[in-house]
């Protein structure tokens, strides 16, 4: 699995996209835009035979513009979703430009192809600095992504109302140029006595980081470290080698010849192929897949660091809750201790006014804290519970983290399914998620689904709503159920009804359910089974929340259950 954060999108990618959006989307009508997330808009063109659809993220660490598959529909409330929608309605894409190495990207709108341009869409993916614009005729923004005051920028003021000013030109640096000489190249590198790396940075346009990577990976002097060291003190046979990949790189550019390579098992390139095959990969495909990927791990880990974050808060809340019944309760074990010395009074030969009003105080007392007692247990039982559910909350969470099964969007889906689980059950005010989206969830989650050794299909929940839909939606009398005992797990279903298990199966299903459990780190787990027809779900309890009798305890094993699920499962 891809770690880290993205790629950076390059000028050299950014090249490439639009050389492939060019051919594909020109000229194309405005179909619509949709902004699923703050800093990202969606936009649709119709072509003759399909819709096209761009993505472009103005995110400072992940700025990029790709094409996409059909999204889904979300975001198309946004205000600039919508005034896109409204303001370029029936309107037509006639042109995109991009001036050479400058990280400038312009859409051009007319009524028609070859009518006067009456609206523009400016990109400017330039890392934090990242941002876009919608522009009327005369170059006044209607819309933009983030606003910039004076107080941030010395340069320009953007807001609504104003009228666009491009950003500063790179002049103090020089244009790549493909008939410079190797003489010349170093000579122009040499005036900045620093590694070879900076040197390339300060003196061209359009190099990045990530191009001076795929340059000392090309070149196959990485083991050398060249780029981290003086120009002046690396030999002059290592620096032709470089020279002919920055000329085949410039080449590239020039000519608009791109193809997507991934090196490094992270990186990718869209100006050399590693092998003749790589040629015929597409380019549009392979980057929109590149960038879905690593943002659905973003919003994985944060979304897994969320969800520990609630369960944690919501736990110290009851723990607290719960020491406070408990020092209650040893509070209310004094009660006789009150008693007898409201007793003591009366045994007294002299009694006034005063003892009588003391004593009785003291009964009444007594009789509080002794009525108390019963009800500071129940509240005890019930913060215990809610303790021992967030801990299935926490062990769901980790199974989710840790076990890989299912694509990055199921895995991303269930997250938010155990989010929303959580928050409902414990009153827990977040953000709510979009109504269309949990039905999506709800619609695609699936629990896995695995055949026993005999054929016979395992239902394994993987958060709280699964556990409940295979223990009783899903199930027939005939099923076994599978629970790790007194430990949070997940539900596991034998499905009996469709033939009679074998040992194994019931071995194997034990087995997984000791895989999925807390006690997982044992050698070996008692795992309670029983029959469905004897399984009851607890009223008012929550999800997945079950009482049953006529069990039994079969010993399972979580480190045949892991290699199991592995064998039998697709990551």
């Amino acid at each position: 699995m891809l770690k880290g954060i993205p790629q950076t999108m390059d000028i050299t990618s950014i090249k490439a996209v639009l050389h492939d959006l060019s051919n594909e989307i020109l000229p194309s009508k405005f179909e619509t835009a949709q902004q699923p997330e703050p800093n990202t808009i969606q936009i649709g063109f119709r072509g003759i035979n399909n819709i096209s659809w761009i993505e472009v993220c103005w995110q400072g660490d992940c700025a990029r513009i790709i094409k996409i598959d059909r999204p889904e529909k979300q975001g198309n409330t946004s205000t600039l979703a919508r005034q896109l929608s409204c303001g370029l309605k029936y309107m037509a894409l006639v042109s995109i430009k991009q001036d050479k190495f400058e990280r400038v990207i312009q859409l051009e709108f007319a009524k028609r192809p070859g009518e006067e341009i009456s609206k523009f869409l400016i990109f400017e993916l330039m890392g934090k600095h990242s941002n876009i614009f919608y522009l009327d005729k005369n170059q006044k923004i209607i819309a933009l992504g983030k606003q910039i005051k004076l107080s941030q920028s010395s340069f320009r003021k953007i807001s609504t109302g104003n009228y666009y000013s491009p950003p500063p030109p790179n002049n103090f640096k020089k244009e790549p140029n493909e008939n410079e000489t190797f003489e010349k190249w170093k000579e122009n590198l040499s005036s900045f006595p620093e590694p070879l790396k900076n040197s390339l940075l300060n003196t061209y346009q359009g190099v990045s980081p990530i191009l001076i990577k795929q340059i000392e990976h090309l070149a196959k002097l990485k083991k050398y470290d060249l780029m981290n060291k003086n120009i002046l003190l690396i030999d002059d046979k290592y620096l032709q080698e470089i020279f002919i990949i920055w000329k085949k790189w410039i080449n590239c550019f020039v000519n608009n010849k791109f193809y997507y390579s991934s090196f490094d098992n992270y990186f990718y390139s869209v100006w050399f192929p590693e092998n003749k095959t790589n040629a015929q990969i597409n380019l549009s495909k392979e980057l929109s897949y590149y960038y879905d990927n690593f943002l659905k791990l973003k919003k994985i880990e944060e979304l897994v660091k969320k969800i520990d974050s609630l369960i944690y808060k919501q736990s110290n809340i009851e723990k607290k809750n719960f020491n406070i019944q408990k020092q209650l309760l040893k509070n209310s074990e004094n009660h006789e201790e009150y008693k007898q010395k409201a007793d003591d009074i009366f045994l007294n030969f002299q009694i006034n006014k005063e003892d009588v009003i003391k004593a009785q105080k003291l009964y009444k007392k007594s009789k509080k804290l002794k009525r108390s007692k019963n009800l500071i247990f129940e509240r005890l039982s019930i913060y215990s519970e809610k303790l021992s559910r967030l801990d299935e909350f926490s062990v769901m969470l980790e199974n989710l983290n840790s076990i890989n099964i299912g694509t990055l969007k199921i895995k991303l889906d269930l997250l938010n399914e155990l989010k929303e689980e959580l928050c409902s059950e414990f009153n827990i005010n977040t953000t709510k998620v979009n109504k269309t989206r949990i039905n999506t969830i709800n619609k695609d989650s699936n629990p896995i689904e695995i055949n026993s050794p005999e054929g016979i299909v395992i239902q394994i929940g993987r958060n709280m709503r699964q556990n409940d839909l295979i223990s009783f939606k899903f199930s027939k009398k005939q099923d076994l159920w599978f629970h790790a005992q007194e430990t949070p797990g997940s539900h596991v279903i034998l499905k009996a009804s469709t033939k009679t298990p074998k040992e194994a199966d019931i071995q194997i299903s034990a087995d997984i359910a000791a895989f999925f459990c807390k006690a997982k780190g044992n050698i070996k787990v008692p795992i309670t089974l029983v029959k469905i027809k004897d399984l009851q779900k607890i009223k008012k309890g929550g999800l997945g929340c079950v009482s049953f009798k006529n069990s039994e305890i079969i010993w399972g094993n979580p480190t045949r259950g892991k290699e199991y699920i592995k064998k039998n499962t697709q990551k």
